[in-house]
Protein backbone atom coordinates (compact mmCIF):
# COMPACT_ATOMS: atom_id res chain seq x y z
CA UNK A 1 0.00 0.00 0.00
CA UNK A 2 1.63 3.32 -1.21
CA UNK A 3 2.10 6.28 1.45
CA UNK A 4 -1.39 8.10 -0.12
CA UNK A 5 -3.59 5.29 -0.12
CA UNK A 6 -2.79 4.73 3.90
CA UNK A 7 -3.62 8.36 4.30
CA UNK A 8 -6.96 8.30 2.07
CA UNK A 9 -7.92 5.40 4.04
CA UNK A 10 -7.30 6.57 7.18
CA UNK A 11 -8.58 10.03 6.63
CA UNK A 12 -11.50 8.99 4.96
CA UNK A 13 -12.26 6.10 7.55
CA UNK A 14 -12.03 8.70 10.54
CA UNK A 15 -14.10 11.13 9.37
CA UNK A 16 -16.98 8.38 7.91
CA UNK A 17 -16.79 6.78 11.64
CA UNK A 18 -17.36 10.09 13.05
CA UNK A 19 -20.58 10.24 10.45
CA UNK A 20 -21.31 7.14 12.15
CA UNK A 21 -21.75 8.10 15.22
CA UNK A 22 -23.84 11.32 14.69
CA UNK A 23 -21.67 14.10 12.81
CA UNK A 24 -23.55 15.00 9.86
CA UNK A 25 -22.12 18.57 10.23
CA UNK A 26 -18.43 20.01 10.31
CA UNK A 27 -17.08 23.93 9.83
CA UNK A 28 -13.87 24.09 8.06
CA UNK A 29 -11.15 26.23 8.35
CA UNK A 30 -8.85 27.20 4.96
CA UNK A 31 -5.11 25.99 5.70
CA UNK A 32 -3.03 22.99 4.12
CA UNK A 33 -1.97 20.54 6.44
CA UNK A 34 -5.70 19.94 7.06
CA UNK A 35 -6.00 18.71 3.40
CA UNK A 36 -6.89 15.09 3.54
CA UNK A 37 -9.24 15.61 6.36
CA UNK A 38 -11.19 18.59 4.32
CA UNK A 39 -11.50 16.75 1.06
CA UNK A 40 -12.89 14.05 3.09
CA UNK A 41 -15.51 15.83 4.58
CA UNK A 42 -16.55 17.76 1.02
CA UNK A 43 -16.44 14.13 -0.75
CA UNK A 44 -18.84 12.59 2.19
CA UNK A 45 -22.37 12.74 0.51
CA UNK A 46 -24.42 13.00 3.72
CA UNK A 47 -21.91 15.41 5.78
CA UNK A 48 -22.42 19.34 5.57
CA UNK A 49 -19.50 21.45 5.20
CA UNK A 50 -19.30 25.15 6.11
CA UNK A 51 -16.15 27.24 5.22
CA UNK A 52 -15.33 30.02 8.15
CA UNK A 53 -11.44 31.70 7.43
CA UNK A 54 -11.72 32.76 11.04
CA UNK A 55 -10.70 29.68 13.34
CA UNK A 56 -12.43 31.40 16.50
CA UNK A 57 -15.77 32.28 14.85
CA UNK A 58 -15.71 28.78 13.13
CA UNK A 59 -15.81 27.40 16.48
CA UNK A 60 -18.21 29.42 17.49
CA UNK A 61 -20.75 28.83 14.58
CA UNK A 62 -20.43 25.27 15.03
CA UNK A 63 -21.51 25.85 18.59
CA UNK A 64 -24.64 27.84 16.82
CA UNK A 65 -25.25 24.53 14.85
CA UNK A 66 -25.42 22.27 17.96
CA UNK A 67 -26.84 25.14 20.40
CA UNK A 68 -30.72 23.91 20.16
CA UNK A 69 -30.65 20.01 19.58
CA UNK A 70 -27.08 19.07 21.13
CA UNK A 71 -26.00 16.95 18.10
CA UNK A 72 -22.22 16.22 17.40
CA UNK A 73 -20.99 19.19 15.13
CA UNK A 74 -17.25 18.86 13.79
CA UNK A 75 -14.18 21.86 13.61
CA UNK A 76 -11.37 21.22 11.80
CA UNK A 77 -8.52 23.91 11.17
CA UNK A 78 -4.73 23.53 10.13
CA UNK A 79 -1.67 23.28 12.41
CA UNK A 80 0.01 26.07 14.71
CA UNK A 81 -2.32 29.34 15.79
CA UNK A 82 -5.11 28.37 14.09
CA UNK A 83 -5.69 25.51 16.43
CA UNK A 84 -4.93 27.96 19.43
CA UNK A 85 -7.53 30.05 18.11
CA UNK A 86 -10.12 26.85 18.82
CA UNK A 87 -9.86 27.81 22.72
CA UNK A 88 -12.68 30.14 23.83
CA UNK A 89 -15.38 28.39 22.10
CA UNK A 90 -13.59 24.92 23.46
CA UNK A 91 -14.33 26.48 26.44
CA UNK A 92 -17.35 27.37 26.01
CA UNK A 93 -18.71 23.96 24.63
CA UNK A 94 -17.03 22.64 27.79
CA UNK A 95 -19.00 24.38 30.08
CA UNK A 96 -22.21 24.50 28.28
CA UNK A 97 -22.13 20.61 27.21
CA UNK A 98 -22.09 20.93 23.37
CA UNK A 99 -20.50 18.29 21.70
CA UNK A 100 -17.97 19.86 19.61
CA UNK A 101 -15.67 17.28 17.61
CA UNK A 102 -12.60 19.42 17.62
CA UNK A 103 -9.87 18.44 14.79
CA UNK A 104 -6.47 19.66 14.66
CA UNK A 105 -4.20 18.40 12.13
CA UNK A 106 -0.44 18.60 12.97
CA UNK A 107 2.86 18.31 11.82
CA UNK A 108 4.61 14.87 12.47
CA UNK A 109 7.06 14.74 15.29
CA UNK A 110 10.08 15.18 13.28
CA UNK A 111 8.78 18.69 12.01
CA UNK A 112 7.94 19.69 16.07
CA UNK A 113 10.38 21.32 18.33
CA UNK A 114 13.26 21.58 15.48
CA UNK A 115 11.75 24.85 14.45
CA UNK A 116 9.74 24.21 11.43
CA UNK A 117 6.69 26.55 10.76
CA UNK A 118 3.33 26.45 11.95
CA UNK A 119 4.33 23.78 14.45
CA UNK A 120 3.37 24.39 18.12
CA UNK A 121 2.87 21.47 20.97
CA UNK A 122 -1.06 19.85 19.87
CA UNK A 123 -1.31 17.25 21.44
CA UNK A 124 -3.31 18.05 24.96
CA UNK A 125 -3.90 21.76 24.37
CA UNK A 126 -7.59 21.67 24.99
CA UNK A 127 -6.89 19.37 28.09
CA UNK A 128 -8.68 22.07 30.99
CA UNK A 129 -12.20 21.84 28.84
CA UNK A 130 -12.75 18.76 26.62
CA UNK A 131 -13.88 14.94 28.16
CA UNK A 132 -11.96 13.39 25.72
CA UNK A 133 -8.58 14.06 23.74
CA UNK A 134 -6.29 11.49 21.45
CA UNK A 135 -3.47 12.03 18.94
CA UNK A 136 -4.42 9.51 16.14
CA UNK A 137 -1.43 7.54 14.53
CA UNK A 138 0.31 8.81 11.46
CA UNK A 139 -0.76 7.16 8.33
CA UNK A 140 0.37 3.57 7.75
CA UNK A 141 0.13 0.76 5.62
CA UNK A 142 -1.00 -1.46 8.73
CA UNK A 143 -4.37 -2.26 9.06
CA UNK A 144 -4.09 -2.00 12.76
CA UNK A 145 -4.11 1.69 12.85
CA UNK A 146 -7.42 1.62 11.11
CA UNK A 147 -8.77 -0.47 13.98
CA UNK A 148 -7.07 2.07 16.48
CA UNK A 149 -9.02 5.15 14.32
CA UNK A 150 -12.26 2.82 15.27
CA UNK A 151 -11.74 2.21 18.11
CA UNK A 152 -10.73 6.22 19.18
CA UNK A 153 -13.96 7.36 17.89
CA UNK A 154 -16.27 5.02 19.60
CA UNK A 155 -14.45 5.77 22.33
CA UNK A 156 -14.97 9.76 22.01
CA UNK A 157 -18.67 9.11 20.34
CA UNK A 158 -19.56 8.34 24.52
CA UNK A 159 -18.98 11.90 25.46
CA UNK A 160 -21.64 12.85 22.13
CA UNK A 161 -24.55 12.68 24.38
CA UNK A 162 -25.62 11.67 28.02
CA UNK A 163 -24.54 12.56 31.28
CA UNK A 164 -20.77 13.46 30.37
CA UNK A 165 -21.44 14.91 27.16
CA UNK A 166 -19.06 17.66 25.87
CA UNK A 167 -16.58 18.54 23.81
CA UNK A 168 -13.60 16.07 22.41
CA UNK A 169 -10.39 16.60 20.81
CA UNK A 170 -8.62 14.66 17.94
CA UNK A 171 -5.31 15.88 17.22
CA UNK A 172 -4.21 14.04 13.62
CA UNK A 173 -0.22 14.59 12.48
CA UNK A 174 -0.01 14.52 8.71
CA UNK A 175 2.99 13.67 6.45
CA UNK A 176 3.26 15.03 3.14
CA UNK A 177 2.63 14.12 0.34
CA UNK A 178 -1.00 15.66 2.02
CA UNK A 179 -3.35 15.01 -1.08
CA UNK A 180 -5.43 11.62 -0.65
CA UNK A 181 -7.12 10.27 -3.59
CA UNK A 182 -10.43 11.21 -4.08
CA UNK A 183 -11.62 8.51 -6.50
CA UNK A 184 -11.50 6.30 -3.23
CA UNK A 185 -15.28 6.61 -2.09
CA UNK A 186 -15.56 3.29 -1.06
CA UNK A 187 -14.76 4.01 2.16
CA UNK A 188 -17.64 6.17 2.99
CA UNK A 189 -19.77 2.98 3.69
CA UNK A 190 -21.20 3.24 7.24
CA UNK A 191 -25.02 3.71 8.12
CA UNK A 192 -25.47 6.18 11.27
CA UNK A 193 -26.09 4.82 14.29
CA UNK A 194 -29.12 5.74 16.73
CA UNK A 195 -27.08 7.56 19.62
CA UNK A 196 -29.65 8.86 22.03
CA UNK A 197 -29.02 9.20 25.54
CA UNK A 198 -29.88 6.41 27.53
CA UNK A 199 -32.67 7.24 30.24
CA UNK A 200 -30.45 8.08 33.53
CA UNK A 201 -32.83 7.58 36.88
CA UNK A 202 -31.09 7.53 40.31
CA UNK A 203 -32.62 5.53 42.93
CA UNK A 204 -34.11 6.26 46.17
CA UNK A 205 -35.48 9.74 44.99
CA UNK A 206 -36.77 11.53 48.20
CA UNK A 207 -40.84 12.47 47.71
CA UNK A 208 -41.59 16.10 48.14
CA UNK A 209 -45.33 17.33 49.51
CA UNK A 210 -46.29 20.69 49.86
CA UNK A 211 -45.96 23.74 48.02
CA UNK A 212 -42.00 24.87 46.41
CA UNK A 213 -40.45 27.05 44.18
CA UNK A 214 -38.60 25.86 40.44
CA UNK A 215 -36.17 27.22 39.28
CA UNK A 216 -35.38 26.34 35.60
CA UNK A 217 -32.15 27.37 34.08
CA UNK A 218 -31.34 26.02 30.81
CA UNK A 219 -30.95 22.98 29.92
CA UNK A 220 -30.20 20.54 26.64
CA UNK A 221 -32.70 18.09 27.55
CA UNK A 222 -36.92 19.64 25.66
CA UNK A 223 -39.00 19.47 29.22
CA UNK A 224 -42.34 19.56 26.87
CA UNK A 225 -43.45 16.60 28.81
CA UNK A 226 -43.16 18.17 32.20
CA UNK A 227 -46.00 21.04 31.20
CA UNK A 228 -48.95 18.91 33.23
CA UNK A 229 -46.71 18.76 36.38
CA UNK A 230 -44.93 22.28 35.70
CA UNK A 231 -48.37 23.70 35.55
CA UNK A 232 -50.02 22.38 39.02
CA UNK A 233 -51.13 24.99 41.63
CA UNK A 234 -48.82 23.77 44.78
CA UNK A 235 -45.28 24.88 42.38
CA UNK A 236 -43.96 27.98 41.70
CA UNK A 237 -42.36 28.03 38.83
CA UNK A 238 -39.40 30.79 37.61
CA UNK A 239 -37.93 30.25 34.22
CA UNK A 240 -34.25 31.90 32.93
CA UNK A 241 -34.82 33.70 29.71
CA UNK A 242 -32.67 30.81 28.24
CA UNK A 243 -35.13 27.69 29.54
CA UNK A 244 -38.10 27.56 26.76
CA UNK A 245 -40.33 25.70 28.40
CA UNK A 246 -41.54 29.14 29.71
CA UNK A 247 -43.05 30.32 26.35
CA UNK A 248 -45.45 26.96 26.92
CA UNK A 249 -46.42 27.14 30.55
CA UNK A 250 -49.68 28.48 31.92
CA UNK A 251 -48.21 30.24 34.48
CA UNK A 252 -44.42 31.03 35.02
CA UNK A 253 -42.49 34.32 36.48
CA UNK A 254 -39.80 35.92 34.21
CA UNK A 255 -39.76 38.74 36.22
CA UNK A 256 -38.03 37.34 39.07
CA UNK A 257 -34.76 39.54 38.97
CA UNK A 258 -37.40 42.03 40.01
CA UNK A 259 -39.22 40.77 42.49
CA UNK A 260 -35.67 39.30 44.61
CA UNK A 261 -33.82 42.91 44.09
CA UNK A 262 -35.93 44.65 47.14
CA UNK A 263 -37.51 41.82 49.07
CA UNK A 264 -38.83 42.72 52.81
CA UNK A 265 -38.01 41.01 55.53
CA UNK A 266 -41.57 40.09 56.01
CA UNK A 267 -42.14 38.81 52.67
CA UNK A 268 -38.86 36.65 53.14
CA UNK A 269 -40.21 35.79 55.96
CA UNK A 270 -43.68 34.10 54.38
CA UNK A 271 -41.64 32.78 51.47
CA UNK A 272 -39.67 30.36 54.31
CA UNK A 273 -42.98 29.90 55.98
CA UNK A 274 -45.06 29.27 52.83
CA UNK A 275 -42.99 27.13 51.11
CA UNK A 276 -41.45 23.61 51.94
CA UNK A 277 -38.76 23.17 49.08
CA UNK A 278 -36.71 24.27 46.59
CA UNK A 279 -35.75 22.93 43.09
CA UNK A 280 -33.57 24.23 40.91
CA UNK A 281 -32.98 22.20 37.19
CA UNK A 282 -30.30 22.76 35.04
CA UNK A 283 -27.96 25.32 34.94
CA UNK A 284 -28.09 28.20 37.26
CA UNK A 285 -30.15 31.35 36.45
CA UNK A 286 -28.24 34.47 35.32
CA UNK A 287 -29.92 36.89 37.64
CA UNK A 288 -27.61 38.06 40.15
CA UNK A 289 -30.47 38.76 42.94
CA UNK A 290 -32.54 35.21 42.02
CA UNK A 291 -28.77 34.18 43.10
CA UNK A 292 -28.46 36.23 45.79
CA UNK A 293 -32.10 34.59 47.52
CA UNK A 294 -30.67 31.15 47.07
CA UNK A 295 -27.85 31.83 48.97
CA UNK A 296 -30.24 33.20 52.11
CA UNK A 297 -32.63 31.53 52.13
CA UNK A 298 -33.09 28.69 54.90
CA UNK A 299 -35.45 26.39 52.79
CA UNK A 300 -33.92 22.91 51.32
CA UNK A 301 -32.41 22.84 47.81
CA UNK A 302 -32.77 20.24 45.66
CA UNK A 303 -31.23 20.22 42.57
CA UNK A 304 -31.40 18.26 39.50
CA UNK A 305 -28.22 18.23 37.26
CA UNK A 306 -28.54 16.83 33.64
CA UNK A 307 -24.77 16.27 33.86
CA UNK A 308 -22.93 14.30 36.19
CA UNK A 309 -19.94 17.83 36.14
CA UNK A 310 -22.62 19.45 39.11
CA UNK A 311 -22.94 23.18 38.90
CA UNK A 312 -24.11 23.79 42.82
CA UNK A 313 -23.32 27.45 42.51
CA UNK A 314 -24.86 29.67 44.15
CA UNK A 315 -24.98 27.54 46.94
CA UNK A 316 -24.61 23.69 47.74
CA UNK A 317 -27.98 22.10 47.67
CA UNK A 318 -29.24 19.57 50.25
CA UNK A 319 -29.24 16.78 47.40
CA UNK A 320 -28.71 16.77 44.12
CA UNK A 321 -29.76 14.24 41.76
CA UNK A 322 -28.21 13.36 38.22
CA UNK A 323 -29.40 12.28 34.87
CA UNK A 324 -32.42 12.86 32.89
CA UNK A 325 -35.27 15.17 34.14
CA UNK A 326 -38.04 14.37 32.75
CA UNK A 327 -37.64 10.98 34.69
CA UNK A 328 -36.41 12.82 37.80
CA UNK A 329 -39.25 15.64 38.49
CA UNK A 330 -42.00 13.78 38.50
CA UNK A 331 -40.51 10.87 40.77
CA UNK A 332 -39.18 13.95 43.32
CA UNK A 333 -42.33 16.08 43.77
CA UNK A 334 -46.36 15.49 44.51
CA UNK A 335 -48.58 17.86 42.70
CA UNK A 336 -51.43 19.23 44.74
CA UNK A 337 -54.30 21.94 45.02
CA UNK A 338 -52.17 24.22 46.90
CA UNK A 339 -52.08 28.13 45.56
CA UNK A 340 -51.01 30.43 48.14
CA UNK A 341 -47.68 30.91 47.51
CA UNK A 342 -47.60 30.77 43.66
CA UNK A 343 -50.82 33.37 43.64
CA UNK A 344 -48.61 35.56 45.69
CA UNK A 345 -45.77 35.12 43.33
CA UNK A 346 -47.93 36.05 40.49
CA UNK A 347 -50.03 39.07 41.86
CA UNK A 348 -46.60 40.45 42.70
CA UNK A 349 -45.15 39.88 39.31
CA UNK A 350 -48.55 40.75 37.62
CA UNK A 351 -48.15 44.21 39.73
CA UNK A 352 -44.14 44.05 38.42
CA UNK A 353 -45.67 44.29 34.98
CA UNK A 354 -47.79 46.43 34.88
CA UNK A 355 -45.70 49.14 36.55
CA UNK A 356 -42.72 47.85 33.82
CA UNK A 357 -45.41 48.71 30.96
CA UNK A 358 -46.16 52.25 32.56
CA UNK A 359 -42.55 53.07 33.14
CA UNK A 360 -41.34 52.14 29.36
CA UNK A 361 -44.12 54.55 27.56
CA UNK A 362 -42.32 57.51 29.41
CA UNK A 363 -38.77 56.49 28.33
CA UNK A 364 -36.75 55.70 24.92
CA UNK A 365 -34.13 54.17 26.38
CA UNK A 366 -32.12 50.53 25.51
CA UNK A 367 -34.92 48.80 28.04
CA UNK A 368 -38.31 50.69 25.95
CA UNK A 369 -36.24 49.72 22.62
CA UNK A 370 -36.06 45.79 23.75
CA UNK A 371 -39.40 45.57 25.56
CA UNK A 372 -40.77 47.26 21.31
CA UNK A 373 -38.33 44.49 20.06
CA UNK A 374 -39.92 42.06 21.51
CA UNK A 375 -43.54 42.76 21.50
CA UNK A 376 -42.92 43.91 17.62
CA UNK A 377 -40.83 40.29 16.45
CA UNK A 378 -43.16 37.48 15.25
CA UNK A 379 -42.93 34.64 17.42
CA UNK A 380 -41.73 32.56 14.67
CA UNK A 381 -38.41 34.36 14.78
CA UNK A 382 -35.77 32.98 17.73
CA UNK A 383 -33.78 35.73 19.83
CA UNK A 384 -29.94 35.27 20.17
CA UNK A 385 -28.83 37.39 23.35
CA UNK A 386 -25.54 38.78 23.35
CA UNK A 387 -23.73 38.67 27.16
CA UNK A 388 -23.35 41.82 29.07
CA UNK A 389 -26.98 44.05 29.03
CA UNK A 390 -29.00 42.15 26.01
CA UNK A 391 -30.04 39.00 28.28
CA UNK A 392 -30.57 41.12 31.13
CA UNK A 393 -32.40 43.63 29.80
CA UNK A 394 -34.17 41.00 28.12
CA UNK A 395 -35.20 39.52 31.06
CA UNK A 396 -36.16 42.90 32.84
CA UNK A 397 -38.45 43.81 30.09
CA UNK A 398 -39.60 39.91 29.04
CA UNK A 399 -43.32 40.35 27.89
CA UNK A 400 -46.15 37.65 27.69
CA UNK A 401 -45.05 37.17 23.92
CA UNK A 402 -43.25 33.96 23.71
CA UNK A 403 -39.84 33.64 21.89
CA UNK A 404 -37.69 30.60 22.56
CA UNK A 405 -34.14 32.58 23.49
CA UNK A 406 -30.64 31.06 23.62
CA UNK A 407 -27.36 32.74 24.84
CA UNK A 408 -23.76 31.62 25.58
CA UNK A 409 -23.31 31.76 28.78
CA UNK A 410 -21.29 28.97 30.09
CA UNK A 411 -18.12 31.08 30.21
CA UNK A 412 -20.24 34.33 29.76
CA UNK A 413 -17.90 35.76 27.65
CA UNK A 414 -18.40 38.41 24.67
CA UNK A 415 -16.54 36.12 22.60
CA UNK A 416 -17.79 34.52 19.13
CA UNK A 417 -21.22 35.68 19.93
CA UNK A 418 -22.65 36.51 16.49
CA UNK A 419 -20.76 33.58 14.99
CA UNK A 420 -22.79 31.27 17.60
CA UNK A 421 -25.74 33.14 16.12
CA UNK A 422 -25.34 32.77 12.63
CA UNK A 423 -25.09 28.93 13.13
CA UNK A 424 -28.01 28.83 14.89
CA UNK A 425 -29.67 30.82 12.19
CA UNK A 426 -29.03 28.12 9.87
CA UNK A 427 -31.66 25.97 11.46
CA UNK A 428 -34.18 29.22 12.02
CA UNK A 429 -34.92 32.60 11.47
CA UNK A 430 -32.89 34.26 14.30
CA UNK A 431 -32.52 38.43 15.92
CA UNK A 432 -29.96 39.09 17.58
CA UNK A 433 -29.36 41.43 20.46
CA UNK A 434 -26.25 43.22 20.86
CA UNK A 435 -24.08 45.76 22.31
CA UNK A 436 -21.12 47.93 20.17
CA UNK A 437 -18.06 46.58 22.09
CA UNK A 438 -19.27 42.57 21.66
CA UNK A 439 -20.28 43.37 17.95
CA UNK A 440 -16.86 44.84 17.23
CA UNK A 441 -15.31 42.06 19.38
CA UNK A 442 -16.82 39.46 16.88
CA UNK A 443 -17.18 41.75 13.47
CA UNK A 444 -15.79 39.44 10.90
CA UNK A 445 -18.47 36.44 11.86
CA UNK A 446 -21.13 38.57 9.55
CA UNK A 447 -19.11 37.29 6.43
CA UNK A 448 -21.19 33.95 7.16
CA UNK A 449 -24.93 35.17 6.68
CA UNK A 450 -23.53 36.16 3.06
CA UNK A 451 -21.09 33.01 2.41
CA UNK A 452 -24.37 30.45 3.80
CA UNK A 453 -27.28 32.75 2.61
CA UNK A 454 -28.48 32.93 6.23
CA UNK A 455 -31.73 34.81 7.56
CA UNK A 456 -30.14 37.13 10.14
CA UNK A 457 -31.11 39.96 11.70
CA UNK A 458 -28.81 41.68 13.94
CA UNK A 459 -30.07 44.84 16.34
CA UNK A 460 -26.77 46.64 17.77
CA UNK A 461 -27.45 48.79 20.74
CA UNK A 462 -24.37 51.23 19.75
CA UNK A 463 -24.24 53.79 23.52
CA UNK A 464 -20.72 54.01 22.61
CA UNK A 465 -18.59 51.66 24.81
CA UNK A 466 -19.28 49.26 27.52
CA UNK A 467 -22.98 50.13 29.65
CA UNK A 468 -23.05 47.46 32.11
CA UNK A 469 -19.71 49.10 33.69
CA UNK A 470 -22.68 51.84 34.43
CA UNK A 471 -24.18 49.40 36.75
CA UNK A 472 -21.17 48.22 38.57
CA UNK A 473 -18.85 49.67 41.62
CA UNK A 474 -15.98 51.14 39.06
CA UNK A 475 -18.56 54.01 37.43
CA UNK A 476 -18.41 55.52 40.78
CA UNK A 477 -14.37 55.93 40.38
CA UNK A 478 -14.90 59.07 37.67
CA UNK A 479 -11.09 59.69 36.80
CA UNK A 480 -10.29 56.54 35.13
CA UNK A 481 -14.34 54.89 34.32
CA UNK A 482 -14.38 56.13 30.91
CA UNK A 483 -10.76 55.48 29.39
CA UNK A 484 -10.57 51.85 31.57
CA UNK A 485 -14.32 50.43 31.52
CA UNK A 486 -16.12 52.84 29.47
CA UNK A 487 -14.59 52.09 26.29
CA UNK A 488 -15.99 54.53 23.95
CA UNK A 489 -15.34 53.25 20.65
CA UNK A 490 -16.70 56.20 18.03
CA UNK A 491 -17.91 53.12 15.48
CA UNK A 492 -20.17 53.44 12.76
CA UNK A 493 -21.76 49.92 11.59
CA UNK A 494 -23.10 51.15 8.26
CA UNK A 495 -19.49 50.89 7.10
CA UNK A 496 -19.77 46.99 8.17
CA UNK A 497 -23.16 46.79 6.82
CA UNK A 498 -21.91 48.02 3.47
CA UNK A 499 -18.42 45.62 3.65
CA UNK A 500 -20.78 42.38 4.73
CA UNK A 501 -23.74 43.19 2.28
CA UNK A 502 -26.46 43.28 5.03
CA UNK A 503 -29.02 46.05 4.64
CA UNK A 504 -28.88 48.86 6.99
CA UNK A 505 -31.37 51.23 9.17
CA UNK A 506 -30.04 53.10 11.74
CA UNK A 507 -32.24 54.32 14.45
CA UNK A 508 -33.01 56.94 16.80
CA UNK A 509 -36.14 57.29 17.52
CA UNK A 510 -38.54 54.55 18.99
CA UNK A 511 -41.14 55.61 16.20
CA UNK A 512 -38.52 54.73 13.40
CA UNK A 513 -38.52 50.70 14.54
CA UNK A 514 -41.36 49.04 12.92
CA UNK A 515 -42.50 45.36 13.12
CA UNK A 516 -42.47 45.36 9.33
CA UNK A 517 -38.32 46.01 9.35
CA UNK A 518 -37.56 43.72 12.80
CA UNK A 519 -39.35 40.88 10.76
CA UNK A 520 -37.60 41.39 7.46
CA UNK A 521 -36.14 38.67 5.39
CA UNK A 522 -32.40 38.22 4.14
CA UNK A 523 -29.70 39.65 6.08
CA UNK A 524 -30.10 42.65 7.93
CA UNK A 525 -28.19 45.03 9.93
CA UNK A 526 -30.37 47.65 12.51
CA UNK A 527 -28.14 50.36 14.62
CA UNK A 528 -29.98 52.14 16.92
CA UNK A 529 -27.76 54.75 18.78
CA UNK A 530 -28.82 55.44 22.69
CA UNK A 531 -26.79 57.10 25.13
CA UNK A 532 -25.47 55.50 27.58
CA UNK A 533 -25.92 57.75 30.86
CA UNK A 534 -29.85 58.17 29.19
CA UNK A 535 -30.33 54.12 29.84
CA UNK A 536 -28.74 54.17 33.64
CA UNK A 537 -30.64 57.45 34.31
CA UNK A 538 -34.15 55.47 33.39
CA UNK A 539 -32.82 52.03 34.56
CA UNK A 540 -32.48 53.55 38.31
CA UNK A 541 -35.62 55.62 37.90
CA UNK A 542 -37.61 52.20 37.27
CA UNK A 543 -35.36 50.57 39.95
CA UNK A 544 -36.68 52.97 42.35
CA UNK A 545 -40.58 52.13 41.11
CA UNK A 546 -39.97 48.67 41.24
CA UNK A 547 -38.29 48.96 45.27
CA UNK A 548 -41.08 50.77 46.37
CA UNK A 549 -43.83 48.20 44.77
CA UNK A 550 -42.19 45.39 46.28
CA UNK A 551 -41.87 47.35 49.63
CA UNK A 552 -45.60 48.22 49.53
CA UNK A 553 -46.52 44.41 48.79
CA UNK A 554 -48.38 42.83 50.86
CA UNK A 555 -48.51 39.18 51.28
Amino acid sequence: MTYTNALTAQTFNYIDALYEYGMSEIVISPGSRSTPLAIACELHEHIKTYIHPDERGAAYFAIGLSKKKRQPVGILCTSGTAAANYTPAVSEAGLSHIPLIVITSDRPAELKNVGAPQAINQNGMFSNFVRYQTELPVADDHDSALSLIEDKVLQASQYFTGVNMGPVHFNIPIREPIMPDVEQLVHFHRKQKDISAPLTVPRNIERLNGQGLVLIGETAEDLTELLPLLNSKNLTVICDPRQNIRTKLDKTIVNHDMIFSHLTESFKAYIDESADFIIRIGEPVTSKLTNNFLKWTSLPQFLISEFQDIKPFPKTPDVTYYGTVCEILPRLVEPTNQADLSKQFEALSNEISQCVDKHINQYDDEGRYVYDIIQGTNEERTFFLSSSMPIRDFERYDTPVKHDVFSNRGANGIDGVISTALGLATKEKVTMLIGDVSMNHDLNSLLMAKLENIDFTIIVFNNNGGNIFSYLPQYSHKPHFERLFGTPLDLNFEHAAKLYDYEYNRINSIEALSSDMLNRDGRQLIEIMTDRQYNLDSHNRLKAEIKQLVTDFEA
